[in-house]
């Protein structure tokens, strides 16, 4: 019995995962880390924080589309190049557009995985 099984875009989506969670984490952590840093309003470092936040959401989402459904590839690495663009954090901007660019230059194999009960056995050839 044969199983198709599909290549999966592992690295876009890891890198595209850690890229939004650095996002979230630093935006919280560090914000003075981002390139509004000069900005003394409370408020508006608030809303910087909020930002990062939904942003590193958006990043994650995108990087499970590309990763989980392959008709939705497209849209999930267009997510995670956008959202990873304006995220105002320097890492996870290098890290999304790396994962974002892997996963929208992904090419689709399908390889078929033979289910066999017991060994197989392979004669040399002569």
């Amino acid at each position: 019995m044969a199983v198709s099984v599909e290549a999966k875009p592992t690295a876009a989506f890891a890198l595209s995962v850690i890229a939004g969670i650095l996002t979230i984490v630093l935006a919280f952590v560090l914000p003075n880390s981002t390139p509004i840093f000069l900005l003394t309003d409370p408020a508006m470092q608030s809303m910087v924080q909020l930002w990062g936040a939904f942003a590193g959401l958006l990043i994650i989402a995108g990087s499970w589309l590309l990763y989980n459904n392959a008709a939705q590839r497209k849209l999930g690495s267009i997510l995670a190049l956008v959202f990873s663009l304006i995220s105002l954090n320097f890492i996870g901007l290098i890290l999304g557009l790396i994962g974002g660019f892997l996963g929208y230059s992904f090419k689709t194999t399908t390889k078929t995985q033979t289910q066999t009960s017991g060994r197989s056995y392979n004669p040399p050839n002569q």
